[in-house]
């Protein structure tokens, strides 16, 4: 609500199109920490056009739930409520999916998913397994041939990451088993496993985010958030995983700053919102490195409550911001 209550709205109170995607952005990137198409891309919520269902469910849905959604909720602006349905509308979606891509990773391993008792626990985590594998790594989960699972497999081995996934996952699900009553096997509590690791894996995976920011501002020039070309290429021939992007595609990211054209510069903040660094995700959505601007403009929001607020009001929230910020 007080996201809400910042943004610029129409006569009648309701927020237009533009207002209506920034909104479920800012939601769903601090929420989830989903980057969803058709919200962000090239400026996504700023060159919003259309009614505000066409706008964000364009890119995901077919033209029937656009039109439903059009004939419900109409285009003349929506209400906090209203924009909350169609946020809804699109987690709903991401559940069908989440599922679809479950019921392919139990055929993947021969399980079904109707025989509960005839299924061991090691089974049941090494569905879980290829459903993560599916999720960070499958272009195309429900039509997946031998040849493509044995590609997504061999990505785990060389993502680093991966063993410390599969430890969170078994985390997740004990923590899961011990709330439900359902069977620890049975596909049902399964279900419930996942629905749970696509609501806290953007969070936790910001921690790698986290770790590679920590990387470039060791390499940076102190205190301008730029890592000079060469450093940068040098941490990935030291063996880092990451920054190893040519130099061409920095620049066609907005990554690359080339003020001085003999002594180029990553961006930092660039770079780490950049898409080449979102791992997870799905037809509806990736999830990716936060700058952390969200996080900074939420307080000034709160504080605000209006979308103008006096220089005074700002300062007093920036003063309190934390160090480093």
């Amino acid at each position: 609500r007080p996201l809400f209550l910042s943004l610029p709205r129409t006569g009648a109170g309701l927020l237009p199109t533009v207002g209506v995607r920034y909104l479920l952005h800012r939601a769903f990137v601090e929420q989830r920490s989903w980057f969803v198409p058709g919200l962000w891309d090239d400026g996504g919520w700023k060159n919003a056009a259309g009614s505000p269902p066409r706008a964000v469910f364009a890119p995901h849905a077919d033209e029937e739930l656009v039109r439903i959604l059009e004939a419900k909720l109409g285009d003349g602006g929506l209400s906090l409520h209203e924009t909350a349905v169609l946020a809804a509308t699109l987690e709903t979606l991401v559940d069908e999916e989440s599922l679809e891509r479950l019921h392919t990773a139990y055929r993947s391993e021969g399980l079904k998913t109707f025989t509960d008792g005839a299924v061991s626990d090691a089974e049941v985590e090494r569905a879980i397994d290829a459903y993560m594998a599916m999720y960070l790594f499958a272009d195309d989960y429900i039509n997946t041939s031998k040849a493509a699972l044995e590609r997504m497999w061999n990505r785990t081995h060389t993502y680093p990451g991966w063993n410390a996934t599969k430890a969170w996952v078994r985390e997740v699900r004990r923590d899961v088993i011990n709330k439900t009553s359902e069977p620890p096997t049975a596909f049902s509590s399964t279900k419930l496993v996942v629905a749970e690791i696509l609501r806290r894996y953007g969070h936790w995976q910001r921690r790698e985010c986290d770790a590679m920011k920590k990387d470039l501002i060791a390499l940076e020039k102190p205190g301008t958030g730029r890592v000079p070309l060469q450093r940068f290429y040098g941490a990935a021939l030291s063996g880092q995983f990451l920054f190893r992007e040519d130099k061409s595609y920095l620049r066609e990211l907005g990554a690359l700053d080339e003020a001085e054209p003999m002594q180029p510069n990553v961006l930092v903040t660039n770079y780490i919102s950049t898409p080449s660094n979102c791992l997870a995700g799905s037809r509806y959505y990736h999830v990716c490195c936060s700058t952390g601007c969200e996080e900074l403009r939420a307080p000034i929001e709160r504080a605000a409550g209006a979308p103008e607020a006096v220089p005074e009001v700002i300062l007093r929230v920036v003063e309190r911001l934390p160090p480093g910020s």
